[in-house]
């Protein structure tokens, strides 16, 4: 009808955007992460190719709702309880620290290299250009992490929290840069305090009052939730938009608030569906639809800017490498930097605000946006290519205390299940080492706490200590356990009058009654002792991961040919069948393949 907006337009990037993933999925381009592609769509149909997408009111509003509600995603992401585990552990490198000076490492590299760009006459404003190249993309880091099955590793939670913490300073320091550089520099930026009093003050009330009854209501009625999502996002938007903040803010902080609660994966599934389902492929596609090619092209400047960017990008994540090289090796640390350079999100929200405020042109914008496009290209599959394989990385580690005929045997039968066994001991003419033996051995000349220590004994996650010195094996046991070591094991064959102190997790054993407990074992359980002696592969495994905690059996998606046996709950012994519940802490016996289990001990952690 005259008068009114058409829709076609709108029909034509819903279309482009359906499309553009079943191409990727029909031409195997895997490489190509689907956000990409979609701007790349917007390219080739908007201002710089056909000309097919004309801007109007519609695609305007939809492609504003599109970035909010892809910066309330990136809010979703931010993983409170995982930076606050992650800051209470005890051994080994603590994440939180790591990525905090990560960070203060990225952010002081921006700035010279802002201001090297600003030399070179190629930029007008530096510190914008600082947060720019300070950001990284939290969406596509995750997802690599999680396919690489290393998230619950060290490595994986510091590169992990680098990128939160990133994330949330970044948008933090834009708002702030934003809100001084605007008129009434000092009154908006008093005002943009009271919006963090404010989500501060949300974020306490909502978790003070999260309770089942309300909990039991999402579960019932699904959209309450997702009602109640929309507005709490609104409201920030519009709150963040009166203090003079940009919206994007506003819908970052919803994000974390509704991370803080700590939502069901089907909840989690329902709001991500509806973002990249519908809003954020519009806004992408829009943002293909927008870039000036031509005039990057034609200009000799910006064209020669996009090397420089790209470069600029890098070396910015690249500077963490001997931070990371003092607990990774070379591989690993030159792996991170290069996934780190990661950016696409943040440099496109902030670039449209960069417009906004005049101190973008249209050429540099698309300048950045072509640099970002090509690191979320290149990245994951730089990082993919130089990272070890998870099983060589990720072997449990054990320290056999003892060099002997018992050791040696069994550390052949540990490496056959994936252990990282390594042996201390003293030379002994009468063992002969095998010339090639996959497992490590370390001949220590002063058999002392101190050696082992020097030798790295105590950083492994079980010591066992199998000496004919009852005391001396106590000793190394004590020691081990004082080091954190999580599963410590002594050999002592009198036991008579040895208490260990109450809060001790020291395991002892003594071949007495080890030949008692196998034969009588072999009596009571003799299918069981076939298994153990035969199979090799019955392990104990226990839950640690907050991820399946309350989750059926039936419902791990992982197990492979695993079968398990049996479970151990706190002095309760549970016979396991489908509908069984896992709760943390939970100990499995599980029978499997090798590599089934492993994977399952990595899932587990």
């Amino acid at each position: 009808m005259e008068g009114q907006h058409s829709v076609t337009p709108l029909m034509i990037v819903v279309i482009a955007a359906f499309v553009t993933p079943i191409i990727l999925h029909r031409l195997r381009l895997k490489a190509i992460p689907v956000v990409v592609a979609e701007i790349i769509v917007g390219l080739v149909l908007g201002e710089s190719g056909l000309r097919v997408i004309v801007r109007d009111n519609w695609l305007d509003l939809l492609s504003t709702f599109g970035i909010i509600y892809l910066m309330f995603l990136s809010g979703l992401e931010i993983d409170f309880e995982a930076i606050q585990n992650s800051g209470k552990k005890k051994t080994g490198p603590n994440p939180l620290l790591i990525s905090i000076i990560n960070f203060m490492v990225i952010l002081g590299t921006s700035v010279l290299l802002a201001f090297g760009l600003k030399s070179l006459g190629l930029i007008e404003e530096p510190v914008f250009m600082t947060l720019i190249i300070s950001t990284i993309s939290l969406g596509v880091i995750l997802p690599v992490l999680k396919e690489k099955e290393i998230l619950e590793t060290s490595y994986g939670q510091i590169v992990l929290l680098t990128a939160i913490i990133a994330d949330l300073m970044t948008m933090i320091l834009l708002a702030v840069y934003v809100s001084l550089r605007s008129q009434g520099g000092m009154t908006k930026f008093f005002l943009l305090l009271l919006l963090f009093v404010v989500f501060l003050g949300a974020y306490r009330l909502i978790n003070t009052f999260r309770s089942k009854k309300l909990l039991n209501i999402k579960k019932e009625t699904v959209s309450i939730g997702t009602r109640g999502v929309f507005a709490l996002i609104l409201f920030f938007v519009v709150l963040s938009e009166k203090v003079g903040a940009e919206s994007i803010l506003g819908a970052f902080l919803a994000g974390v608030i509704v991370s803080s609660l700590a939502p069901k994966k089907e909840f989690l599934h329902q709001l991500n569906a509806f973002g990249y389902g519908f809003l954020i492929p519009i806004f992408f596609v829009m943002v293909g639809a927008a870039m000036d090619l031509k005039g990057l092209v034609a200009d000799p400047n910006a064209l020669s800017m996009l090397p420089l960017l790209l470069l600029v990008f890098y070396l910015s994540k690249l500077v963490l490498v001997p931070v990371f090289k003092l607990w990774f090796n070379w591989k690993e640390s030159l792996s991170s930097g290069f996934l780190l350079a990661s950016t696409l999100s943040l440099v496109i929200a902030a670039s449209a605000v960069g417009m906004k405020m005049g101190i973008v042109s249209t050429t540099l914008n698309t300048t950045l946006v072509l640099a970002a496009v090509i690191t979320v290209m290149v990245s994951p599959v730089i990082f993919q290519k130089l990272l070890p394989a998870v099983e060589d990385q990720e072997a449990t580690k054990v320290s056999l205390v003892g060099r002997n005929t018992v050791t040696l045997s069994l550390a052949q039968d540990l490496i056959k299940d994936g252990y990282k066994v390594t042996i201390y001991g003293q030379d002994d003419p009468n063992l002969e080492a095998l010339p090639q033996r996959p497992y490590q051995v370390i001949t220590l000349p002063e058999f002392d706490l101190d050696s082992l220590d020097k030798h790295n004994a105590f950083q492994s996650d079980i010591v066992i200590a199998f000496t004919s010195h009852d005391e001396w094996n106590l000793q190394v046991a004590e020691a081990a356990e004082q080091n954190g070591v999580k599963q410590v094991i002594a050999r002592v064959e009198n036991q008579t009058n040895r208490e260990l102190p109450g809060d001790s997790k020291i395991q002892m054993f003594s071949s007495f009654f080890s030949n008692k407990t196998l034969l009588k074992a072999f009596v009571e359980y003799p299918t069981l002792i076939n298994l153990v002696s035969h199979e090799g592969h019955l392990q104990e495994i226990e839950l640690g991961n907050q991820q399946y905690h309350y989750t059926r059996l039936r419902e791990i998606p992982f197990l492979g040919d695993i079968l398990v046996i049996r479970i151990f709950r706190n002095n309760e012994i549970i016979v396991p069948h489908g509908d069984t519940v896992l709760q943390l802490g939970d100990r499995l016996i599980v029978s499997g393949s090798p590599g089934d289990t492993r994977q399952l001990k990595r899932k587990f952690r």
